[in-house]
């Protein structure tokens, strides 16, 4: 019982390493939050509001033949 209710439960998290969060853009070097997913892998989400992704989706800068 124990280990399905830590399953629903969001952690807060440094991201370290790249992570892609099932609600937003990549992250990395930002605190993002994760659990663990019922097959047993890692969720993470940023909680980030639609205004904020907005802003950092327009602020990231493109390079040709990137």
């Amino acid at each position: 019982m124990e280990s399905k209710q830590a399953e629903k439960i969001w952690s807060e998290w440094y991201a370290w390493h790249p992570v892609l969060p099932i609600d937003d853009s990549v992250f990395w070097l930002e605190t993002v939050y994760r659990r663990k997913s019922p097959d047993g892998f890692w969720q993470y989400r940023s909680f980030r509001p639609e205004s904020e992704r907005r802003q950092a989706l327009v602020s990231t800068p493109i390079y040709p033949g990137a």
